[in-house]
């Protein structure tokens, strides 16, 4: 299909064209001095989401002050897409995000949230922490709303609990406008997921570097092929990818001396064909403004361009650095997460680090 592009007179409208579909190469929506976006069904959604998992700090407590800029810096340049979970920030981004979004128009902002698995025994907990998590972020409703982080460990435990039937119940109701889900599995376990039910999305772990390392390249051809859309997470792999070795380093500017390591993920992960929006976890108003300036004028990637990351993406693999994104699950919810963190909390903590200072 040939990419057209349109303009449009404020980046947070609402309608378009016609619905996306998950084979077919999405369509740029342009507009003067926002960030482009896509249609996704009745929506058009920011290319960029900010990615509440990684909040401005100050001390143990979220910098509402850093955050209130950084959400109004957001609105000003069309990036109204925020996605949050219970977990985040140690139980703090969700009741964080809600104070910052209330002086906006419900109908101006994008919500994601997500469903955690690990607080819930029975059917009845799963409307009841639902109903938490709407209070928290001081919403009617969640335009987007996911089963979280569904695994091997996980993916039994959402059976047992009937997820999937109750948060139906809730998109019915108008709750939820649409239903997905996170995925930190294998391709194995993602066909059984997505054979259960018909998602609206899906978020995946999507960047160069686990293109291979994690099969993100079979899982993203799994939803691809039922015509499922993808949301984007870790496209930096938790900063990962900005604060690149040396020889990898060396290879990004070797080929396009111009061109940042996060700009380059960025680009990366949105240049996929299936994509609706790509998720950066920023942690300051100086990251999001780098960030934003990518997708104000965004150009898929050519081949040349995929080629160097394919290559760099060899050069990180070959010097065998531990695959941690600093998300930090493994602290909260994976039986291995104790063994884990005993292991190397150096290499988790001054990852987390990095990331929010980047």
């Amino acid at each position: 299909m040939k990419r057209r592009e349109f303009i449009i007179n404020s980046a947070l409208a609402i309608g378009g064209t016609a619905l996306l579909s998950g084979c077919e190469k999405k369509e740029l929506i342009k507009a003067e001095n926002q960030i482009d976006r896509r249609q996704y069904k009745d929506i058009t959604v920011p290319l960029l989401g900010f990615g509440c998992m990684r909040l401005p700090m100050n001390g143990r407590k979220v910098d509402m002050v850093e955050l209130e800029k950084m959400t109004e810096y957001a609105f000003s340049h069309g990036a109204n897409y925020f996605d949050t979970a219970y977990m985040y920030v140690d139980g703090q981004s969700e009741t964080a995000i809600g104070k910052v979004l209330k002086k906006y128009d419900r109908s101006s902002f994008i919500l994601a949230d997500k469903s955690p698995i690990y607080k819930m025994s029975s059917q009845s907990d799963v409307r009841k922490i639902f109903d938490e998590q709407r209070k928290k972020c001081q919403v009617d409703y969640f335009d987007f709303y996911m089963c979280h982080n569904i695994n091997v460990n996980s993916f039994e435990q959402y059976r047992n609990v009937k997820m999937v039937e109750e948060l139906s119940k809730l998109k019915e109701e108008g709750l939820i406008k649409y239903f997905g889900f996170s995925f930190h599995g294998t391709p194995e376990i993602l066909k059984e997921v997505v054979k259960d039910y018909k998602w609206d999305f899906a978020q995946l772990q999507v960047n160069y570097l686990d293109w291979d390392v994690v099969k993100a390249h079979e899982q993203y051809d799994i939803v691809q092929s039922l015509g499922i859309p993808v949301t984007v997470m870790e496209p930096l792999r938790g900063g990962g990818l900005v604060n690149l070795s040396e020889k990898a380093l060396a290879k990004l500017k070797e080929n396009y001396p111009n061109a940042t390591p996060a700009e380059f993920g960025l680009r990366w992960a949105a240049s996929q064909n299936n994509v609706v929006t790509v998720l950066s976890g920023m942690s300051n108003l100086k990251q999001m403004k780098e960030n934003i300036a990518t997708f104000e004028s965004f150009t898929p990637m050519n081949e040349q361009e995929l080629k160097t990351a394919d290559e760099m993406a060899k050069i990180i693999q070959s010097q065998g650095e531990i695959n941690c994104t600093a998300c930090k699950y493994c602290m909260e919810v994976c039986p291995k997460g104790k063994t884990f963190r005993l292991f190397s909390p150096y290499t988790i903590n001054t990852r987390l680090q990095k990331a929010r200072s980047t």
